[in-house]
């Protein structure tokens, strides 16, 4: 999984459809620093992504 970080906050790439953010010609690295903020979007698990993987 791969990452980047834009306005101080850590971003999945690619950018699952709920979060808004987009990849410029931001660094994508696989690690998660220290002293960024979670985007709540890309980085917590909601119920419909579960709900999704239990379908498959």
């Amino acid at each position: 999984m791969m990452f980047f970080i834009k306005n101080d906050h850590i971003h999945k790439f690619p950018v699952p459809p709920q979060c808004d953010a987009t990849h410029g010609s931001e660094h994508l690295r696989d690690t998660v620093p220290h002293g960024v903020k979670p985007c709540l979007y890309c980085m917590h698990r909601w119920p419909k992504q579960d709900k999704l993987v239990n379908e498959r």
